[in-house]
C-alpha cells in the first residue's frame, strides 16, 4: 500500500484568507495501500496521512486514478477527523475513442520460443504474458481536495477507496514435462497494465470475478480488517494474494507458483464430445428436449495429460491458458499441447488435463436414450448412453468429460462408472476400455427447480 504524505494548509479552511495557493500533491511513500484486482475493474485503497499542526479545518490534497469522479470516492474510514468536502480540483478528460477492457476469453501471449522456458533461466519467472495494448484515453490522474477537521495537531489517517478501469491484468501458464513425461513443473504469471496515471505500492490481490457492487466490496473489506479476519474469507472465487506490488506505467508481471516442486503427470485418453458452450447457468433449466442431441456429435477421443493439483499451492489462481511443454534429448523445449487451467468449469477438480492430439483407434459416441419433464414434481431427467470404442491391442483408461448445461440445480440419479464432479455444470466419469473392445457408461441427470 502506498501512504500518500500530503502536503497541507494547517489550521484554515482552504478558501480562508492566508492558505495561499493549492496544496502541492506529494508522491506515495511507504506500503499502506490495498489493490485488489477484479476481471472488470480494479478496487483501490488508499490511506492518507494527514498532519495537522493545530485543532481545526485542515486541506489535504492527493491524487487518484484518472478517469476518477467524485462520485465515485468513498471514504472508508475516517479516523478522529471530521470530513466536510471531498472535490475534484483537477480532472483531465478522455480522448474521444477507446477500446473496451480485456474481459477474461482475451487472447494471451506466451512470449518467447519454447527454448526460453523460465525453468531454463528463472525457475521463478513463470511465462510471458502479453497484456492487451492500452486504451487511447488520457493517463493524467485525477487531483482531489479532503476537507477536514482536526480534534488537535497530531497525525491522523483517512482511508479512501475507489474503482477503476485503468488497472486491467491477463493470466498464463506453462507446463514443463522432463523426458519421462510422468513429471511436470507448473509456473504462471500475472501481467498487470496500469494506465491509471499514478504508481501504485500495495499489497495486491487477485480475484478471477467481476467486481459488481464495489462499494460493498470495500465495506466488506474494512470490516474484516477491523476485526482480524482474513480479507478473502468472502463468498465466492477466493482471493489470490501477489504480495507486494509496485505498479509503474505500462506492464508489470508478476510470477505465481514460483518453487513449487514438480507434480504427477499422467497420460490420459478423454472424450468430451459437448464442451461448456451450451452451458446455462440459470437455476431454472432449459427444457428445450433438443439441447445438447446432436446425432453428428464429434467421435474424437483425445490424447491428453492431466496433471495433479495441489489445493493449497492453487488456491485462489486465476483462469488461463497453459501450454505443455517437452524438453528434448538435447535439452530444448517444444510445444505438445494447449489447453486453459482453472476455470469456472473445472474450479473443483482434483486434476487438470492437456490435450496433445487426436487418439487413433479409439472413438467415442453419445446419444440420449430417455428424458421426461414432471412440471408438478418441478424435475426434468435425461438419460444418457456414451459408448467407447477401442480397436488398439492393449486397454486404455479413459475420461468421459460430461458437461450438465440444462441448469445448475442437479444431482445424479444413476451413474454405470464413478463419478467426479469438476464445476458447476461439469462430471468426469472414469472407465477402462479392454484391447479390441467396447464400453459403454449410462448415467442419469435430474434437473429441479
Amino acid at each position: 500500500m502506498v501512504i500518500i504524505r500530503a502536503a497541507i494548509c494547517a489550521g484554515v479552511a482552504l478558501a480562508a484568507a492566508g492558505c495561499g495557493a493549492r496544496p502541492a500533491i506529494a508522491p506515495g511513500a511507504g506500503a499502506f495501500d490495498e489493490l485488489t484486482l477484479y476481471r472488470d475493474r480494479a478496487l483501490v485503497q488508499h490511506r492518507v496521512d494527514v498532519v495537522a499542526t493545530a485543532a481545526g479545518p485542515t486541506t489535504v490534497a492527493l491524487a487518484v486514478a484518472a478517469g476518477v469522479a467524485a462520485s465515485d470516492l468513498v471514504v472508508l474510514d475516517r479516523g478522529e477527523l471530521v470530513v466536510s468536502q471531498l472535490r475534484i480540483a483537477h480532472a483531465a478528460a478522455d480522448e474521444p475513442a477507446h477500446a473496451a477492457a480485456p474481459g477474461p476469453d482475451a487472447a494471451v501471449e506466451l512470449g518467447g520460443e519454447p527454448a526460453d522456458d523460465p525453468v531454463d533461466h528463472d525457475a521463478d519467472a513463470g511465462p510471458e504474458v502479453a497484456a492487451a495494448a492500452p486504451r487511447a484515453v488520457t493517463t493524467t490522474p485525477t487531483e482531489l481536495e479532503l476537507m477536514v477537521a482536526a480534534p488537535r495537531a497530531g497525525r491522523f489517517t483517512v482511508t479512501l477507496a475507489y474503482a477503476t478501469d485503468r488497472i486491467t491484468w491477463q493470466a498464463a501458464y506453462t507446463l514443463t514435462a522432463d523426458a519421462p513425461r510422468d513429471r511436470a513443473i507448473l509456473r504462471g504469471a500475472v501481467a498487470i497494465r496500469n494506465t491509471s496515471g499514478i504508481a501504485l505500492r500495495a499489497r495486491a490481490y487477485l480475484v478471477d470475478a467481476e467486481l459488481g457492487a464495489w462499494r460493498d466490496h470495500a465495506t466488506a473489506q474494512l470490516g474484516a480488517a477491523l476485526v482480524g479476519a482474513d480479507p478473502g474469507a468472502s463468498q465466492g472465487p477466493r482471493p489470490r494474494e501477489l504480495g507486494q506490488v509496485s505498479l509503474g506505467d505500462g506492464e508489470t508481471r508478476v510470477g505465481l507458483l514460483a518453487g513449487e516442486p514438480p507434480r504427477k503427470l499422467r497420460s490420459v485418453l478423454v472424450y468430451d464430445p459437448i464442451g461448456t458452450r451450451l452451458d446455462h447457468p440459470g437455476a431454472t433449466p432449459i427444457f428445450d428436449p433438443a439441447l445438447g442431441v446432436d446425432p453428428a456429435a464429434p467421435t474424437r477421443v483425445t490424447e491428453s495429460f492431466e496433471i495433479e493439483r495441489d489445493e493449497r499451492a492453487t488456491r485462489g489462481l486465476p483462469a488461463g491458458p497453459v501450454r505443455l511443454l517437452e524438453r528434448r534429448a538435447d535439452g530444448s523445449l517444444a510445444v505438445v499441447g494447449e489447453s486453459r487451467l482453472f476455470d469456472p468449469s473445472t474450479r473443483v477438480a482434483d486434476v487438470d488435463t492437456v490435450a496433445i492430439g487426436t487418439a487413433g483407434g479409439v472413438t467415442g459416441h453419445r446419444e440420449r436414450r430417455d428424458w421426461a419433464r414432471d412440471t408438478d414434481q418441478k424435475r426434468f431427467s435425461e438419460e444418457l448412453l456414451i459408448t467407447i470404442d477401442n480397436a488398439r491391442p492393449r486397454p486404455v483408461d479413459i475420461v468421459v468429460r460430461e458437461h450438465l448445461y440444462r441448469g445448475q440445480n442437479w444431482t445424479l440419479a444413476y451413474q454405470s462408472a464413478a463419478a467426479v464432479k469438476e464445476g458447476p455444470q461439469q462430471i468426469a466419469l472414469r472407465t477402462q476400455v479392454p484391447a479390441n473392445g467396447r464400453v459403454k457408461v449410462l448415467y442419469v441427470v435430474v434437473y429441479t427447480w
